[in-house]
């Protein structure tokens, strides 16, 4: 009997299946081979400020050595690299500037904020009055990582390419069965999807959809990444990932006029050169309402977990929690953030 069974390979379920590797614990990922992730086609963007206050990512600190150490471990694993750290410019109206002098002045923000400047002229882009620069900024190729590693579940023939029903799941009290699969427990890491999940609390998810496009310009800076109420993401060969819109009353993956109008309105605005549209995708985010991942097992039926809800932030996100939700797996006793803890929603019952 394999000890786990993973539910969805996005960037969530990927982690935890690769901590489970490394542990050489047993395990099944199953993925739907029809289904796309939110983190499939996300740019996978690494920032580690809020712009709007100012302030560091949440654990942003605790967050990115365990990013760094685990990422470098998969590219070797892989022989691939889908890390790439770029700098990051941030255009500033002059009323941001000393909220900006403030914060390197506290010296609290000293590893991310590597100066302000004036006048920065980037081909293909407009002239940046002011700015700031930031470090420890960059990008993880999602999609590259994640058809990566299922080539690699497939591999060790830990992938299950189905669709799993929830009705078909049975839960007993030594294990859990799927089919002819049984394992002692199972962990749905479905993205969006587990919004819809009767097995877990219908009040912790905010659903957001968001659309990118993809655009190649030849006489564009491929050198920083800007971001200035978008962002526009160089990712070689003149080719840049541009977006995000944000739209939470139209909860779905199809792609929109509404939503490119808007993405080449605001781009527009930020370069004064030629480029051609690539590709154009939408997706759902699994956002939680307190903007904090959810993990944890089932009050009620301890066969049962869920790690989703990584959001926007989910590059920096997954490798230090899937490595707490692997620790909670393996012993319930477990020390685990407060914040994260599916226990802060209301339960729902055991099925």
């Amino acid at each position: 009997m394999t000890k786990y069974i993973i539910v969805g390979q996005g960037l969530a379920g990927t982690l935890l299946a690769y901590q489970m590797h490394q542990n050489k614990i047993p395990f099944k990922i199953i993925a739907d081979p029809t289904q796309k992730s939110a983190s499939e086609i996300a740019a996978g963007l690494i920032n580690p400020l809020v712009f709007k206050r100012l302030t560091k990512s949440w654990m942003v600190d605790s967050l990115f050595p365990k990013m760094y150490e685990t990422y470098s471990e998969m590219e070797e694993l892989l022989s691939i690299k889908f890390i790439e750290q770029k700098q990051m410019i941030k255009p500033l109206a002059e009323q941001d500037i000393p909220m900006w002098e403030k914060r390197i002045d506290q010296g609290k923000m000293n590893h991310y904020i590597d100066r302000i400047d004036k006048d920065l002229k980037l081909e293909g882009f407009k002239a940046i009055e002011h700015y700031g620069a930031l470090m420890q900024t960059g990008s993880c190729n999602l999609s590259l990582l994640i058809r990566a590693m299922r080539t690699f579940f497939k591999q060790h023939s830990y992938l299950i390419e189905d669709h799993l029903k929830i009705d078909d799941v049975t839960f007993t009290d030594r294990y859990v069965q799927w089919k002819d699969l049984s394992a002692e427990k199972i962990i749905f890491c479905r993205g969006y999807q587990d919004a819809k999940n009767a097995l877990f609390p219908a009040d912790s998810f905010y659903l957001t959809k968001g659309e990118l496009i993809e655009i190649e310009a030849k006489s564009l800076c491929e050198d920083y990444i800007l971001n200035k109420n978008l962002f526009v993401l160089p990712t070689g060969n003149h080719h840049f990932k541009v977006g995000a819109t944000y739209q939470w009353d139209t909860i779905d993956e199809d792609t929109s006029e509404e939503g490119k109008s808007e993405l080449l309105t605001k781009l527009d605005k930020l370069i004064d050169t030629d480029y051609t549209i690539l590709n154009h995708w939408a997706g759902v985010r699994p956002t939680v309402k307190d903007r904090r991942p959810i993990l944890g097992i089932h009050p009620q039926n301890d066969r049962l977990a869920i790690f989703n809800g990584l959001g926007t932030k989910g590059v920096m996100l997954a490798p230090y929690f899937s490595e707490q939700m692997l620790e909670l797996l393996e012993n319930p006793e477990a020390e685990v953030d407060e914040e994260v803890k599916l226990e802060r929603f209301s339960r729902s019952s055991s099925k």
